[in-house]
């Protein structure tokens, strides 16, 4: 089991849970007898009551842990899909939380404070042992998956307006890097073997399903119905994710 980011949820998000599923005071306290527990509280993960009511006005998410809200929020996602494995769930959930932080995502810099692009972390792994290369491949493949996931916006505006590399460059990256990592992972961590797997092969319809959700709920850059955003549906997703995401 990978489950990294479900160990990490707190007395807070515990009682979040209880207080959202549980109707009477008992029905709380059983739940949150529960939330001990890693497959049980797993299972509680799966209800869209928590989803539902972490995307409240104002938002509910901003009392609880971003362990918790990342991992509701990409299983419904990937659940509207049906490719809701709790592993891989888990893994994506972390990734968001690594890089919620926009100084920790959006811009690396050399001791000359040069902007470090996707290509120049690739040229890296030249030079690094073995080791190193997996978790650089790790992290090339979780920037990938996060730029690519939530922000296909300007990924896809970048592009056209610029000329930049579009959201398929990306997606390419991002499954090379989690399939070479997926290998090199059984001598480091076997237990993220099957989810790098997953991910490298599974990677453009995650990325879809964490795009239409992000469409619907976040709203992080264009207004949900935007011109610009339709246009980018359209160009980047499959013909069903683009109706869903227009349904949503």
């Amino acid at each position: 089991m990978y489950n990294k980011t479900r160990a990490q949820l707190t007395p807070v998000d515990q009682e979040f849970i209880a207080s959202s599923l549980g109707a009477t005071q008992e029905e709380q306290s059983a739940i949150l007898r529960l939330t001990g527990d890693p497959d049980s509280v797993t299972d509680l993960l799966h209800d869209r009551r928590l989803f539902q009511r972490s995307m409240t006005v104002p938002p509910a998410f901003l009392s609880v842990s971003p362990h918790l809200f990342f991992y509701v929020f990409v299983y419904q996602a990937l659940e509207q899909k049906h490719i809701a494995d709790d592993d891989v769930v888990d893994y994506v959930a972390g990734v968001c939380v690594e890089f919620r932080s926009a100084e920790s995502f959006w811009r690396l810099s050399s001791s000359g404070d040069r902007t470090i692009y996707a290509v120049d972390l690739i040229n890296l792994l030249g030079d690094v042992d073995k080791h190193q290369q997996y978790f650089l491949r790790r992290f090339i493949g979780n920037a990938s998956l996060f730029l690519t996931g939530f922000f296909p916006d300007f990924i896809f505006q970048r592009s056209k307006r610029k000329g930049a590399p579009p959201i398929q460059y990306y997606e390419a990256i991002g499954m090379r890097q989690y399939e070479s990592a997926a290998t090199d992972s059984l001598s480091y961590e076997a237990n993220a073997a099957p989810v790098l797997g997953t991910l490298a092969e599974r990677f453009v319809e995650i990325r879809s399903a964490i795009n239409v959700y992000t469409d619907a709920h976040l709203n992080l850059m264009n207004p949900k119905r935007s011109l610009d955003r339709i246009e980018r549906q359209a160009a980047t997703l499959d013909e069903d994710t683009f109706r869903q995401s227009l349904e949503l």
